[in-house]
């Protein structure tokens, strides 16, 4: 089974570290020794090494440290470098970086670091997916801390993921018209060996939303109080809610600094236009005139469709007749938007047919459209 927590517990020795650099299996700590001579120009140096995953509850010396949590299988070496001392460049002719070889199943391990000045020394960790710190980074920490001389220094420090691909999955299903509470997505990172990444990443997954109308809301949350739309660690929760506004289909995406984003498509069902008024005596909405003026010259219908009409979205609908509408339809009502038209007929008509699209502003449309007519009679009496 893979290990999917990434830490480290960091423990400074003042004599020299028990294990040698091929990540050996942990042992009780030896007791802390006076620092060595002043040696690389007169600086004091203090050997250290690190306790690769947490050791069990049973070696007493570091009983303080956290519950069990291991790195990935897939880690074959570590680096440590020194990148700091009291805030400044290490001191000329220090050997600031140690890189050892681990198996990671075998781990609680230890593992030599370089030998580091007292003061406030910062640190850059990186385990790798080959040995000799080579392939791909799995995961890094870059602490900060206070050694002191003297003492043993304990210090748990948790490495963090490199995100390297994202996915967005349980995105829920919603129904324009109905209100979408806020429902739970899950954002898997994985690194570059496909492990999933758990506790804190490198890099903060950020969360974006192709909805431009602002019916759907991304929000996201956790203990480490993430910035809003963004994910620092796999604890944190990340969560979709909908108005019920009829929407196009809008794409969320997960994206890191290195990672291939991932997306994934929340489309609510749509419902259909209902079209109330004449029918051509079938199912077809069909308005025909008969004159010019008066009784005939005047119809009217009515439209709605859930979750754009209706409150509190109060959306409009559109008319929108073909070309060949103008011959038969008034040119100041040709183009109407609402819940109910009323279409007149042009001030001089031609006998014919046309037919005009119903809409809304997500791409639905009414089936079969509205046909218009305009119809002459003309009966001779001998």
């Amino acid at each position: 089974m893979r290990g999917r927590s990434l830490s480290l517990l960091f423990v400074f020795a003042l004599a020299a570290c028990s294990g040698g650099g091929g990540g050996s299996p942990i042992g009780t700590p030896s007791t802390p020794a006076p620092p060595p001579p002043p040696g690389n120009g007169g600086t004091t140096t203090i050997p250290t090494h690190f306790v690769i995953g947490a050791p069990p509850s049973s070696t007493s010396a570091l009983s303080g440290s956290r519950s069990p949590q291991y790195v990935p299988t897939t880690v074959q070496s570590v680096t440590i470098a020194l990148d700091t001392v009291n805030a400044a460049s290490p001191p000329s002719g220090l050997t600031t970086t140690a890189t050892d070889n681990i198996s990671a199943p075998s781990c609680p391990c230890v593992v030599n670091g370089p030998s580091v000045p007292p003061g406030s020394d910062g640190f850059t960790i990186t385990t790798y997916d080959h040995t000799g710190g080579t392939g791909n980074a799995i995961s890094v920490a870059t602490p900060t801390i206070a050694i002191t001389a003297g003492t043993t220094n304990n210090v748990t420090i948790t490495l963090a993921g490199i995100p390297k691909t994202l996915a967005i999955s349980g995105i829920p299903s919603a129904s324009a018209g109905t209100v979408l509470s806020a429902t739970a997505l899950t954002v898997a990172a994985r690194d570059a060996d496909g492990n999933t990444i758990t506790g804190p990443y490198a890099s903060p997954i950020s969360l974006a939303d192709g909805d431009t109308t602002g019916a759907t809301t991304l929000a996201t949350s956790g203990s480490d109080s993430p910035p809003s739309r963004e994910l620092l660690s796999s604890t944190d929760t990340a969560t979709l809610a909908y108005t019920g506004l009829a929407i196009l289909p809008a794409t969320l995406t997960a994206s890191a600094t290195g990672a291939t984003n991932g997306t994934a498509i929340f489309a609510p069902t749509l419902h259909p236009i209902v079209y109330s008024g004449p029918l051509n005596g079938s199912s077809n909405a069909e308005l025909d005139f008969y004159a010019t003026s008066g009784t005939g010259s005047t119809l009217s219908f009515t439209a709605s469709e859930l979750g754009w009409t209706d409150s509190p979205y109060n959306k409009m609908l559109t008319l929108a007749p073909a070309s060949g509408c103008s011959a038969i339809l008034d040119s100041a009502t040709s183009t109407l938007s609402g819940t109910t038209f009323t279409e007149n007929v042009a001030a001089s008509p031609s006998a014919g047919t046309c037919t005009a699209t119903l809409s809304d502003g997500v791409g639905q449309s009414l089936a079969g459209g509205i046909t218009f007519t305009y119809t002459v009679t003309n009966i001779g009496v001998q």
